[in-house]
């Protein structure tokens, strides 16, 4: 699933109240993309500094161990589950909804990744669910699935725009939109 698709859909569950907090949807919404952040910093690595073309970041440098380890340590699962033990014996909320929604991230990551699973047992095993559905690859029924990801985004947008009575939870909606139209300008351009 992709960034955008992980915000709305943690704002559908966590974030549903008619007059969310602004600090509510921050935490929601860091929850919602820290397991992808890592991936954010590798593509801008790779292709600002290292100046990788891009054939080889996604084909080659993704799948190298270094760049791997740091991104599964982002989609741990017993990382994030000692985070949230952490946090509720501490009773920090906030970080409960950081974690929680992190939990989330993986719970939709997991029947959606194929070739580029990760390994959310990591650094206790590398094992990965490689499953056969893909969010985005055609050979894993990718173009079905990312309909339905549009789709889930679209109908999520607008359910939260009608259920949010505060002006800024609007404008957080309307942004979450306006992001996700420029992600999907950004990948047709860039990736085809």
């Amino acid at each position: 699933m992709d960034t955008g698709a992980h915000r709305v859909c943690n704002l559908l569950v966590q974030g549903r109240e008619a007059r969310p907090q602004p600090r509510l949807l921050l935490l929601v919404t860091l929850g919602a993309i820290l397991p992808d952040l890592p991936i954010v910093y590798f593509y801008a690595w790779e292709t600002f500094v290292s100046q990788t073309p891009e054939r080889f970041i996604w084909s080659d440098r993704y799948f190298q161990p270094n760049w791997q380890n740091f991104i599964d340590l982002f989609n741990s699962i017993p990382i994030i589950l000692a985070g949230l033990i952490c946090a509720f014996g501490l009773k920090w909320h906030g970080m409960r909804i950081v974690l929680l929604g992190m939990m989330m991230h993986i719970a939709l990551d997991m029947p959606l990744h194929h070739d580029d699973a990760h390994r959310h047992f990591f650094p206790i095993s590398d094992w990965r669910f490689e499953s056969p559905v893909s969010y985005w690859n055609p050979r894993h029924y990718g173009r079905i699935a990312s309909y339905a990801q549009l789709l889930l985004v679209i109908v999520g947008l607008t359910w939260l725009w009608f259920r949010y009575q505060e002006t800024f939870a609007k404008i957080v909606v309307l942004l979450l939109a306006c992001l996700y139209a420029a992600f999907i300008v950004f990948a047709r351009l860039v990736w085809g």
